[in-house]
């Protein structure tokens, strides 16, 4: 075998073993858990994932606090229409309705 051949094989058995070791299901080692690394969960209700609330509300107070004077004392300014109302969606957007 050449050099380039014995370079292909190895890549090859590499990317199969690598490949399998991918598709191996954890139930197979359920007797011996010091053989599977444990992974790390971001858990929602943490305070520091992007998507609990505690999270939420310590960015968005963060937020206002730097920057909410500026910006909120322009919107503050500005009213909606007569017959309007403006209501914060779940996200943070605040969308006008008319009735």
């Amino acid at each position: 075998m050449t050099r380039t051949s014995r370079l292909t094989l190895r890549i090859a058995i590499a990317a199969i073993l690598g490949a399998s070791a991918l598709m191996v299901s954890e139930q197979a080692f359920v007797g011996r858990s010091d053989l599977v690394v444990t992974t790390a969960d971001a858990r929602i209700g943490r305070p520091l994932t992007p998507l609990s609330y505690a999270g939420v509300a310590r960015r968005t107070t963060r937020r206002a606090v730097i920057g909410g004077a500026a910006v909120g004392y322009g919107a503050a300014a500005a009213a909606p229409r007569a017959g309007c109302v403006q209501v914060v969606d779940a996200y943070g957007r605040i969308i006008t309705r008319c009735y």
